[in-house]
């Protein structure tokens, strides 16, 4: 008995989705007896010298199970959280811990910019507390919603965890010869945005906020102050998520496909993102109209710029919310199918 080209292949993302859903030293050796036990299933039902095809390896894995459930099998005993809802856990615990942490990091960056004048060894001293505090707090959180939910749901049947037991061939991790689709026009053309953002705001940080302003040809060119000092305090991290990003579209390039280093690089950057317009809502207001004041005869020029800072607010706001959807799907899809 043999599989064909395509059962082949099957059988194989399967068996890495296992791989990842075990942990230990034992992982090639659990992985090798499921894919053991797989053939001895396939010898059983479709006896003799015949080539399977990949219906029939399908029929035999639906039967057993995601990954997920078949992994789960091999899995310690859990106490506080039985087998049946720790994998669940545990990806959430992944998840909410790396986020936390990440945020309270990249906070201590905008905060130690934007106040110069405050005490940074004194901000480094209490931050490792912070952070500990705040993933042990994070994770003690997550235990006890999961541990209740375990005590008032044992004995039934959670539609959602037996979702999760069910084999969907389309969320199976793809082999690593496998390539996601990729545009390397797309990628060229967001570095070289990428690089045209890092000279603008290498520019208005060098000017102090102004902007090279021409209302007639006639006349000569005149700088226009337009972005106040709370916003030049921001510039430094715009720079540096800027030149993360640049980063990240050079490395596409040099690899020509996805990957989950690329893709997990793409959901921080996204974070650091969130993080950096709420503190800058926080810091209104963003940019001035005073130049055009007496250009445009202006009387109440307090309305403007309130008018103009609020627009400002709404866009960083929709771009929190946006980000924060991404966020939220790029993780879930890096976690049920991660690239390789």
């Amino acid at each position: 008995m043999k599989l064909n080209r395509s059962a082949t292949e099957l059988l194989n993302r399967y068996i890495l989705g296992v791989k990842r859903e075990l942990g230990g030293r034992e992982r090639d050796d659990i992985a090798a007896e499921i894919e053991s036990y797989i053939y001895d299933l396939l010898e059983e039902r479709y006896p003799g010298d015949r080539e399977i095809n990949r219906e029939e390896l399908e029929t035999i894995l639906k039967e057993m199970g995601s990954p997920r459930k078949v992994a789960g099998q091999y899995s310690p005993q859990r106490y506080l959280i039985g087998p049946r809802l720790f994998p669940v856990y545990w990806l959430v615990l992944r998840i909410v811990v790396a986020v936390v942490t990440g945020a309270l990091l990249l906070s201590l960056v905008i905060e130690s910019i934007t106040n110069p004048t405050s005490d940074i060894l004194k901000m480094l001293s209490q931050y490792p507390l912070a952070i500990r505090d705040g993933i042990l707090s994070t994770a003690a959180s997550i235990t006890i919603v999961f541990a209740i939910i375990e005590r008032v749901t044992e004995g039934k049947r959670l539609e959602e965890i037996e979702e999760l037991k069910e084999l969907k061939i389309d969320e199976l991790p793809e082999l690593p010869e496998e390539e996601r689709p990729f545009s390397l026009v797309g990628i060229s053309i967001e570095a070289a945005l990428g690089v045209l953002g890092l000279a603008f705001f290498s520019y208005i940080r060098g000017t102090g906020g102004a902007l090279p302003v021409i209302l007639n040809p006639d006349t000569q060119m005149q700088m226009a102050r337009v972005f106040t000092d709370n916003y030049l305090k921001f510039i430094p991290v715009i720079l540096g998520l800027t030149g993360l990003e640049v980063a990240r579209n050079i490395m596409l390039l040099v690899q020509t496909r996805h990957s989950s280093i690329t893709n997990w690089w793409d959901i921080a950057l996204k974070a650091g993102s969130m993080v950096l317009n709420g503190f800058m809502l926080g810091a209104l207001p963003l940019i001035m109209l005073d130049y055009f004041q007496t250009i445009f005869q202006i009387d109440d020029l307090s309305r403007w710029n309130a008018t103009a800072n609020t627009a400002l607010a709404v866009i960083l706001g929709l771009g929190i919310f946006g980000n924060l959807i991404e966020i939220i799907k790029k993780i879930v899809h890096e976690v049920r199918q991660p690239a390789y």
